[in-house]
C-alpha cells in the first residue's frame, strides 16, 4: 500500500499541475483530474478555505457544514450560512439533530448581523454566545438555540482537502462559479449535545465543508443527492470509516452539468477521492407534506486507486423538507419566489450497506450511518 501511495505521488508531481491553479474561461469542473489520485498530496493553505475573497458582482452566498455521527447513534448537522444579493446581506443558521429512536430536532433562523463579528484571518465566527472557530487542526462549535444546545470539539483525523482545485466554472464566466473544500474530512469529536432535556456525550465522528457560489439568484439552480455517514467495522478495530458523497446536476441554463465528489477514508488512511463514479436512484417515495417525490435508496459504484466499492445509501426515515427561499430575509423572498425556481432540499437519515474490494482482495463489509439529502427544484 505504502510503495503504491509513493508511485502515485510521484507520478503526480512529474505532471507538473498545481492544484490551486487560477480557473480559466470556459467549463471546468475540479480540475486538475491528476490531483484526485493522490489526495495525500492535496494540501490547501488555510488562507484558501476561508472562502473570503472580493467577487466581481454583487451575488454570493457562504455556507460552513458539519455532520456527525455520536458512538450513541445520533445524527447532527450543523449549518452557518451567509448570503450577499445585491442590497441584502445577512447570516443564518440551521440544526438537525436525531436521536435512535427516530425523534428528531430541526431549527433553522437568521443570526442578527449587530451580534455577528468574522475573523479575515482564520474561520472564527461569534454571535452572542455562540462561535464557530479554528485552531490549527482543532474546530470548536459552541451553538445554543431553543431546545438544542452543544459544545464540540473537533480533531481531525485526516488535513484538510479539496476536490482538484476547487472550482466549478459552468457557464463559460470566470465571474459565475462555485468553490468547494474540505477542512474536516474525518475528525474525532467530544463534548456534548443537548436535545430537549437530555444531554449526551458527543463522542464520535465528524465531516466539515465549506461551499462559495457567486452567481446571482436562480443563475445556478441543480437537483442532486448527497450523504456522509461514518463508523466502525469488527474487522477494523477502533479506526472510524468515512463515505461522503455529494453529486448535483444543474438544471435550467446550463442544464446537465454534473458536480461530482466522493471520497472515503478509514482512520487517517485515505481510501479514495474521485469523481469518475456511478450513481443510480431509486425506490421513490412521496412526501406527505409537499406532495413531492424523494428517492428513498442511492446506489453507488466506483473503482479508484486499486478498490472497488459498491453499496446503497438507505433512507431510514425523512425528517424535514426544507424551502431554500424561506431562509431569505421576506423581503427578498418576495422579490425572487415571483422569478426564479424554488430549491427544496428533503433532509433524511439513513444508513450506507456495501463491500470495499481492497488491492490485495480482502472484501471489507461495511455499515454506516448519518444523514443524507436530495435536492430538486420546483417552480
Amino acid at each position: 500500500m505504502k510503495i503504491r501511495t509513493v508511485l502515485m505521488c510521484c507520478i503526480w508531481l512529474l505532471s507538473g499541475m498545481q492544484i490551486e491553479a487560477a480557473p480559466e474561461q470556459g467549463v471546468r469542473i475540479y480540475e486538475p483530474a491528476a490531483s484526485w489520485d493522490v489526495p495525500e498530496l492535496v494540501s490547501p493553505t488555510r488562507e484558501s478555505l476561508l472562502f473570503t475573497e472580493p467577487v466581481t458582482n454583487r451575488y454570493a452566498s457562504r455556507s460552513f457544514y458539519y455532520t456527525g455521527l455520536t458512538r450513541d447513534g445520533y445524527v447532527y448537522v450543523i449549518q452557518v450560512f451567509h448570503w450577499h444579493y445585491a442590497w441584502f446581506d445577512g447570516w443564518g443558521v440551521a440544526v438537525l439533530a436525531s436521536d435512535p429512536d427516530g425523534n428528531c430536532y430541526i431549527s433553522e433562523g437568521r443570526i442578527s448581523d449587530k451580534k455577528l463579528t468574522e475573523s479575515k484571518e482564520a474561520l472564527s465566527i461569534r454571535f452572542g454566545g455562540n462561535l464557530l472557530e479554528d485552531e490549527g487542526p482543532t474546530s470548536r462549535i459552541v451553538l445554543a438555540t431553543e431546545g438544542f444546545r452543544c459544545d464540540l470539539a473537533i480533531r481531525s483525523i485526516l488535513p484538510p482537502w479539496t476536490p482538484g482545485n476547487g472550482y466549478a466554472l459552468l457557464v463559460g464566466d470566470d465571474d459565475i462559479y462555485m468553490r468547494k473544500a474540505v477542512p474536516v474530512p474525518l475528525a474525532a469529536t467530544s463534548g456534548t449535545l443537548q436535545i430537549g432535556d437530555k444531554t449526551i456525550p458527543a463522542d464520535g465522528w465528524c465531516y466539515g465543508d465549506r461551499s462559495l457560489i457567486v452567481a446571482p439568484p436562480g443563475k445556478l439552480n441543480f437537483t442532486g443527492s448527497a450523504f456522509r455517514v461514518f463508523g466502525q467495522q469488527p474487522s477494523g478495530g477502533e479506526e472510524p470509516w468515512m463515505l461522503a458523497l455529494l453529486d448535483y446536476t444543474s438544471v435550467g441554463k446550463p442544464a446537465g452539468q454534473r458536480i461530482p465528489m466522493l471520497l472515503m477514508a478509514h482512520g487517517r488512511e485515505w481510501i479514495l477521492t474521485s469523481k469518475e463514479y456511478q450513481i443510480t436512484t431509486g425506490d421513490l417515495v412521496v412526501d406527505a407534506g409537499t406532495s413531492l417525490s424523494y428517492p428513498s435508496r442511492v446506489h453507488l459504484s466506483v473503482r479508484s486507486r486499486g478498490y472497488s466499492l459498491e453499496g446503497d445509501y438507505l433512507c431510514d426515515r425523512l425528517v424535514a423538507t426544507t424551502d431554500v427561499i424561506d431562509n431569505f430575509p421576506a423581503l427578498l423572498r418576495t422579490a425572487v419566489s415571483v422569478f426564479i425556481k424554488r430549491p427544496i432540499i428533503f433532509r433524511m437519515i439513513g444508513h450506507f450497506e456495501g463491500t470495499l474490494v481492497k488491492p490485495d482482495g480482502f472484501v471489507e463489509h461495511l455499515r454506516l450511518a448519518g444523514g443524507g439529502d436530495y435536492f430538486m427544484v420546483v417552480r
